[in-house]
């Protein structure tokens, strides 16, 4: 993905650069040409970003979620464990009194 961003950039620089010299030698007649590829060129970085921030932030979103379930669980591992204790102690108190 990043590759091809560079190469996106590196094209968009070569044709502003060609616009740039089209102009300083009066050689109008392909600038509207070439100044619509460089703007294809731009909404199409422009989307790929943008498509890239919405990847980021579903990314984001399902680490939190994540993070939130690892303490739900953990939570419910420690009452869990607090139970088996004090069953266990009854159980233990039950045994001591039958002998």
């Amino acid at each position: 993905m990043m590759n091809s961003l560079n190469s996106d950039l590196d094209l968009l620089e070569n044709l502003s650069k060609k616009i740039s010299d089209l102009i300083y030698n009066n050689e109008f007649t392909q600038i509207s040409f070439l100044d619509a590829q460089r703007r294809s060129l731009i909404e199409k970085i422009k989307k790929s970003e943008i498509k890239k921030n919405h990847i980021r932030k579903r990314i984001e979103t399902l680490v939190e979620n994540n993070l939130e379930n690892i303490k739900s669980t953990e939570k419910k591992l420690q009452n869990l464990s607090k139970n088996h204790n004090k069953f266990s102690k009854r159980l233990k108190a039950y045994s001591s009194i039958k002998c």
